[in-house]
Protein backbone atom coordinates (compact mmCIF):
# COMPACT_ATOMS: atom_id res chain seq x y z
CA UNK A 1 0.00 0.00 0.00
CA UNK A 2 0.77 3.69 -0.14
CA UNK A 3 2.49 3.40 3.83
CA UNK A 4 5.10 6.37 4.31
CA UNK A 5 7.91 5.65 6.95
CA UNK A 6 9.97 8.21 8.59
CA UNK A 7 13.21 9.34 7.54
CA UNK A 8 14.67 7.01 10.43
CA UNK A 9 12.38 4.43 9.39
CA UNK A 10 13.45 4.31 6.01
CA UNK A 11 17.32 4.23 7.06
CA UNK A 12 16.84 1.39 9.03
CA UNK A 13 15.07 -0.64 6.26
CA UNK A 14 17.98 0.52 4.23
CA UNK A 15 20.44 -0.83 6.62
CA UNK A 16 18.97 -3.89 7.24
CA UNK A 17 18.45 -4.89 3.18
CA UNK A 18 22.26 -3.99 2.73
CA UNK A 19 23.16 -6.03 6.02
CA UNK A 20 20.91 -8.85 5.24
CA UNK A 21 22.95 -11.47 3.74
CA UNK A 22 25.95 -11.15 7.09
CA UNK A 23 22.55 -11.07 9.37
CA UNK A 24 21.23 -14.06 7.22
CA UNK A 25 24.37 -16.18 8.07
CA UNK A 26 24.72 -14.58 11.92
CA UNK A 27 21.11 -16.22 12.15
CA UNK A 28 22.18 -19.66 10.79
CA UNK A 29 25.49 -19.71 12.53
CA UNK A 30 23.74 -19.10 16.19
CA UNK A 31 20.65 -21.88 15.36
CA UNK A 32 23.65 -24.44 13.55
CA UNK A 33 26.94 -24.02 15.02
CA UNK A 34 26.14 -22.83 18.52
CA UNK A 35 23.28 -24.59 19.01
CA UNK A 36 20.77 -21.94 20.25
CA UNK A 37 16.65 -21.98 19.64
CA UNK A 38 15.27 -18.86 17.90
CA UNK A 39 13.64 -17.77 21.18
CA UNK A 40 17.74 -17.25 22.88
CA UNK A 41 19.05 -15.04 20.10
CA UNK A 42 18.60 -12.10 18.63
CA UNK A 43 20.68 -10.71 15.27
CA UNK A 44 20.99 -7.13 15.59
CA UNK A 45 22.05 -4.08 13.71
CA UNK A 46 23.42 -0.72 15.34
CA UNK A 47 24.05 2.18 13.43
CA UNK A 48 27.25 2.97 16.15
CA UNK A 49 26.53 6.83 15.74
CA UNK A 50 23.68 6.96 17.35
CA UNK A 51 22.48 6.55 21.05
CA UNK A 52 22.63 3.05 20.66
CA UNK A 53 26.46 3.60 20.87
CA UNK A 54 27.42 1.83 24.28
CA UNK A 55 25.06 -1.31 22.97
CA UNK A 56 27.36 -1.25 19.49
CA UNK A 57 30.60 -1.63 21.73
CA UNK A 58 29.55 -3.61 23.75
CA UNK A 59 28.82 -5.90 20.87
CA UNK A 60 31.96 -5.70 18.86
CA UNK A 61 34.24 -4.47 21.26
CA UNK A 62 37.34 -2.95 20.14
CA UNK A 63 36.73 -3.17 16.71
CA UNK A 64 38.60 0.21 14.26
CA UNK A 65 34.82 2.24 13.85
CA UNK A 66 37.60 5.13 12.96
CA UNK A 67 38.35 2.97 9.91
CA UNK A 68 35.12 2.36 8.66
CA UNK A 69 34.52 6.18 9.08
CA UNK A 70 37.47 7.44 7.00
CA UNK A 71 35.95 5.45 4.00
CA UNK A 72 33.28 7.91 4.37
CA UNK A 73 30.90 5.00 5.35
CA UNK A 74 28.71 4.96 8.03
CA UNK A 75 29.70 2.30 10.50
CA UNK A 76 27.31 -0.13 11.59
CA UNK A 77 27.04 -2.97 14.26
CA UNK A 78 26.20 -6.13 13.51
CA UNK A 79 26.34 -9.60 15.90
CA UNK A 80 24.11 -11.51 17.75
CA UNK A 81 22.80 -10.97 21.14
CA UNK A 82 20.76 -13.08 24.06
CA UNK A 83 16.75 -13.10 23.78
CA UNK A 84 16.50 -10.34 26.65
CA UNK A 85 17.64 -7.24 24.31
CA UNK A 86 13.99 -7.90 23.42
CA UNK A 87 12.76 -7.19 26.91
CA UNK A 88 15.29 -3.79 26.47
CA UNK A 89 13.13 -2.40 23.05
CA UNK A 90 9.86 -3.69 24.87
CA UNK A 91 10.61 -1.36 27.49
CA UNK A 92 12.19 1.36 25.07
CA UNK A 93 9.62 0.94 22.78
CA UNK A 94 5.88 0.49 24.75
CA UNK A 95 4.29 0.59 21.01
CA UNK A 96 6.37 -2.14 19.83
CA UNK A 97 6.65 -4.29 23.05
CA UNK A 98 4.64 -7.15 21.96
CA UNK A 99 6.41 -7.55 18.47
CA UNK A 100 9.67 -7.09 20.66
CA UNK A 101 8.69 -10.26 22.89
CA UNK A 102 7.05 -12.26 20.45
CA UNK A 103 9.47 -15.77 19.44
CA UNK A 104 9.56 -16.29 15.52
CA UNK A 105 8.21 -18.90 13.43
CA UNK A 106 9.91 -22.24 13.17
CA UNK A 107 12.18 -21.22 10.29
CA UNK A 108 12.78 -17.31 11.26
CA UNK A 109 14.90 -15.53 13.80
CA UNK A 110 14.25 -12.27 15.30
CA UNK A 111 16.59 -9.06 13.77
CA UNK A 112 16.67 -5.97 15.23
CA UNK A 113 18.07 -2.49 13.39
CA UNK A 114 18.31 0.26 15.99
CA UNK A 115 19.49 4.18 15.08
CA UNK A 116 18.30 7.28 16.36
CA UNK A 117 15.11 7.44 14.79
CA UNK A 118 13.79 4.20 16.87
CA UNK A 119 13.51 0.44 16.22
CA UNK A 120 12.43 -1.99 13.31
CA UNK A 121 12.24 -5.64 14.08
CA UNK A 122 12.24 -8.39 11.54
CA UNK A 123 11.49 -11.83 11.10
CA UNK A 124 14.78 -13.20 9.41
CA UNK A 125 15.15 -16.65 7.27
CA UNK A 126 18.90 -18.19 8.32
CA UNK A 127 21.32 -19.20 5.61
CA UNK A 128 24.57 -20.74 6.01
CA UNK A 129 26.03 -18.95 2.90
CA UNK A 130 26.99 -14.97 2.69
CA UNK A 131 25.85 -14.97 -1.24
Amino acid sequence: MNAQFSAAAEHRNTIYRQAMPRLQHLAWRALNVLGKENGEIVIICIQVDSRWRAMAYHLMPNYDWDSIRAQGAEPIAQGTMLWSVCEMVAKEFPSIASAALEVPPEGKVKAIVLNDGGCTIYELEPKESLA
